[in-house]
């Protein structure tokens, strides 16, 4: 098996490894598809594919992960007030055009101030067909895909929706680190009519709780360091392409820039590299030999490989920024590392 990040087109191929985490139930089908459409494109998105090769009972997607940030107000109002449809409101709001997912300036600012929220939407590989060992390894991915996709971002809190006991047991609280908010037993009580199924849960996990188990992966994920390189967009999206591998022809086709571009991009990042001797020892005699190009690249692709807090979005001032795609291989979703 391999993860990947989703492509527009496994859209639902995807959602149907397990269709009540699409979150219709408020705004409708089809309403709450196109709603999908517009948040994968968001960069407030993340997402892993887990495919099998070869398929298994024909089916080659069998497991998807998907999370999205969401304001503090949603957030907070969604831990204080806890009712069953989480993904459902998001979703929602949406559709109604006041969505609660962060816009990408939104995004921007929180990451470099007061940090961001975090609902884990869809964490599901598909029923009935995996043996255990294979159930294992989807964990395995999933966990992987889900600590590349957040680690270097500011995170608060994360939030999820169990959405019946067993996969509270198997997820939540198997994790170690979630902390069940509420069963929404009041809820149900008073509402016994209501269209949302019995036995779900809330679920969260602040910075704090999470240091409470300093080996588990969502430690990791809280442990936050500041960037500084202070990279520029055009920057950081020539570095998430080059982190796959690309030769500069190839850096030069996917930008959409001249080759000559992309070789000037590379000379001034080693510059702006040598101006921290501390972290580039190697780069800071200042010599721009080309035949030495490709091991001071080398050198700025393993460090912001370590740093993945270099290629976030985050807030210059008043200087407005292009959004920057995160949704990338190189940077890399959450099922308990166990």
């Amino acid at each position: 098996m391999i993860w990947r990040d989703l492509r527009d087109e496994d859209l639902i191929s995807c959602l149907n490894v397990d269709p009540s985490r699409i979150g219709a139930e408020l705004a409708g089908y089809d309403r709450a598809i196109e709603a999908w459409k517009h948040i994968i494109g968001s960069c407030s998105f993340q997402s892993a594919v887990i495919e099998a090769e070869p398929p298994v009972a024909g089916r080659r997607i069998v497991a998807f992960g998907a999370s999205v940030f969401v304001t503090r107000a949603f957030a907070d109002d969604e831990i204080s007030n806890p009712r069953p449809g989480l993904n459902a409101r998001i979703i929602a709001s949406v559709a109604a055009g006041q969505s609660v997912v962060l816009s990408d300036d939104q995004l921007r600012r929180a990451n470099t101030d007061s940090g961001l929220d975090l609902v884990v939407l869809y964490p599901q590989w598909r029923k009935g067909i995996l043996s255990v060992e294979q159930i294992s390894e989807v964990k395995t991915l999933l966990a992987s895909a889900f600590l590349e996709a957040h680690r270097g971002f500011r995170l608060n809190r994360f939030i999820t929706e169990s959405l019946d006991e067993v996969e509270r047991r198997s997820y939540a609280e198997a994790s170690g680190t979630f902390r069940t908010v509420s069963d929404f037993a009041g809820f149900y009580a008073e509402h016994p009519d209501t269209i949302w199924t019995t036995g779900r849960s809330l679920a969260v996990v602040t910075r704090e709780e999470a240091f409470c188990v300093p080996w588990h992966i969502v430690a990791i994920l809280f442990q936050y360091r500041e960037p500084v390189l202070g990279l520029a967009d055009s920057d950081q999206r020539l570095l998430i392409a080059a982190l796959n591998g690309l030769t500069d022809e190839e850096l030069a086709h996917s930008l959409n820039m001249p080759l000559s571009a992309v070789k000037k991009r590379w000379r001034s990042l080693f510059e702006r590299a040598s101006a921290h001797p501390h972290l580039f020892p190697e780069l800071s005699d200042g010599i721009f030999d080309p035949g030495r190009g490709w091991k001071k690249r080398q050198y700025i692709l393993t460090y912001v490989r370590e740093h993945p807090e270099e290629l976030r979005p985050f807030h210059h001032g008043d200087r407005r920024r292009k959004p920057i795609p995160v949704r990338s291989r190189s940077l890399g979703w959450a099922a308990e590392s166990g």
